[in-house]
């Protein structure tokens, strides 16, 4: 018998096999308990499935190497060896209580292969329960109550019936803990595939971006989370899973098969690689190529449309972006869509991007939706929403020869002040405006305003002068604004931005002295717009400024 426990890689494959057989007599629901007796430990595994009789346990259960599986495709042992399992943790007894047709029996079991097989009296219903006596200290008990978890979710997660643990802890007086060890069958990726065929299941979805999403919490293996996963499962029991193990065409491919066709090898750690197995990669291949990319194409859209319109929605839209630009899930990039700061034209997601800005013209991102990017909407301009850490990277992944630039260091909003809020700064105004006159840099008017995103720093900016009436804001490129910085034209108006320091400074003078204050502010707008002055600029504006404030009317310079 020691031969033949020494085969289980896992000792504590012998949950496995308590449960398989749980399964293989029509269990709807296992209970799987741990807990501390005075002095020991107790390991139990029960069913509601169809129990024993004496004669199953005197003939199959009892004589090794007998199963009463063979031949029947529906169940999951074949070999017969499986029970022999339970002294792989060399328990001091085993007890074995089943019953059925109104009758149990209790078969215990000793390490040394001797047993004994009372009539346990009558007893309704049908179900077995498996219980483990074993020796162990406070911190082993603790150590094993590890193991145990973790063997179920190994071998049992994707159970076709429902899998309770509990732990116990008398010593510690600790709560019962009672978690469900059944799931569902699924991959770990932004988009899955599932397809079942006949009495075959397949789950396929790609391992790229999958990083990004929230962390599991289901106790899965760390191999679920591998650059590639393979796993295969008989009614949900596992036979094989790896992530080290790469099959053609498969990269950076996570897929679960289930089917009653794969089979586990003698030793129980492994699946059989027959006929049954290759076809299953061969169908994990196409629904790879076919309808897996299919999804991911039809999903991303939205995805990115959710991502514009919450923060929430950010993580999974990044998932889904990387999967789409790496392979073997790959998009065309002109296919793949971005979300908006702004909706452009009501839309909140756009693909083709490098045909919304050809040639050398940068992509622009922002974020967070503002004003700014508002009006850049308005104006049919995308800026791409990059709320998650990975959206900029991933944006360059997919256009590697594009500029990225932020929006608001490319753009910037103007806000010129209503009529009634520059009344107080009229003399200001009308001085600075004679100065650049007198400078002969005429201009159309001198206004205030605000300035949001590019070149907010700045004292004034010139921009053509807008018709009376017309909106009081306006977007511009900051290459554009920057290109005319010192072109001083009667077709432009200058705008003082009310947040620069050097116009602050000039509105408190000019309370006092409007003529200096307003000749002086001219005067480092030029020098702001073209450098060091010429010196007949120069000795014009300080005549200008040396000019008695009282010798004349601001609408009275001489020009």
């Amino acid at each position: 018998m020691a031969d033949m426990v020494q085969q289980f890689a896992d000792p504590y494959a012998f949950l496995r096999e308590l449960v398989q057989n749980g399964m293989d007599a029509g269990a709807r629901k296992i209970a799987v308990r741990v807990e501390t007796l005075p002095g020991a430990c107790a390991t139990s595994v029960a069913d509601d499935g169809s129990g024993m009789r004496r004669e199953d346990i005197e003939g199959p259960l009892l004589t090794l190497f007998s199963s009463s599986k063979e031949g029947d495709p529906s169940k999951i042992g074949k070999y017969g060896v499986g029970f022999v399992s339970v002294f792989a943790i060399q328990p001091e007894q085993v007890d074995v209580e089943t019953w059925c047709d109104g009758q149990a029996w209790l078969l215990r079991l000793h390490s040394d292969t001797s047993y004994e097989l009372e009539d346990a009296g009558p007893r309704r219903g049908s179900g077995t329960r498996v219980t483990l006596i074993q020796r162990l200290s406070r911190e082993e008990f603790v150590e094993h109550a590890r193991r145990a978890r973790a063997a179920l979710r190994r071998w049992c997660r994707h159970a076709e019936c429902e899998i309770a643990l509990s732990i116990a802890d008398h010593e510690g007086n600790a709560r019962a803990r009672v978690e469900r060890i059944d799931a569902p069958l699924s991959v770990a990726a932004p988009v899955s595939v599932t397809a079942v065929e006949e009495d075959t299941t397949f789950v396929v979805g790609p391992s790229a971006g999958a990083q990004h999403l929230p962390a599991p919490t289901g106790g899965e293996p760390a191999a679920e989370h591998g650059q590639s996963f393979a796993g295969f499962y008989n009614r949900g029991l596992t036979l094989f899973e790896t992530a080290d193990e790469l099959f053609g065409g498969l990269s950076g491919v996570r897929f679960k098969v289930m089917s009653p066709h794969l089979q586990h090898t003698l030793s129980r750690d492994d699946v059989r690689r027959d006929d049954a197995f290759w076809e299953a990669l061969a169908r994990v291949r196409e629904l790879v190529k076919g309808p897996l990319r299919r999804k991911l194409a039809a999903r991303l859209p939205k995805a990115a449309a959710r991502a514009a319109g919450s923060e929430g929605a950010a993580a999974t839209y990044a998932a889904m972006l990387e999967a789409a630009l790496s392979p073997p899930t790959a998009l065309d990039p002109d296919e793949i869509p971005f979300p908006l700061a702004s909706p452009v034209a009501g839309d909140r997601a756009r693909a083709g991007l490098r045909a919304l800005a050809p040639g050398r013209e940068p992509l622009l991102v922002a974020d967070r939706a503002d004003a700014l990017t508002e009006a850049m909407a308005q104006g049919g301009l995308p800026v791409v929403l990059c709320n998650h850490p990975a959206t900029v990277a991933l944006l360059k992944r997919c256009f590697p020869a594009a500029r990225i630039e932020h929006a608001r260091e490319a753009y910037l909003l103007v806000h010129e002040a209503p009529e009634s809020a520059r009344a107080a700064d009229a003399p200001l105004l009308q001085v600075v405006e004679g100065a650049l006159a007198r400078a002969r840099h005429r201009v159309a008017r001198v206004s205030l305003c605000q300035i949001q995103g590019a070149l907010r720093e700045r004292g004034a900016i010139l921009l053509p002068a807008r018709e009376r009436g017309g909106p009081e804001r306006s977007c511009h490129a900051a290459r554009e604004v920057v290109r005319r910085a010192a072109r001083f034209r009667p077709g432009h108006a200058l705008y003082l931005n009310v947040d620069s320091d050097t116009v602050a400074l000039a509105r408190r003078r000019a309370a006092v002295d409007p003529v200096t204050a307003g000749n002086l502010l001219a005067r480092a707008l030029l020098v702001e717009a073209k450098g060091p002055l010429d010196p007949d600029d120069s000795d014009r504006l300080l005549d200008l400024a040396a000019s008695p404030p009282l010798a004349r009317a601001p609408r009275g310079l001489p020009q």
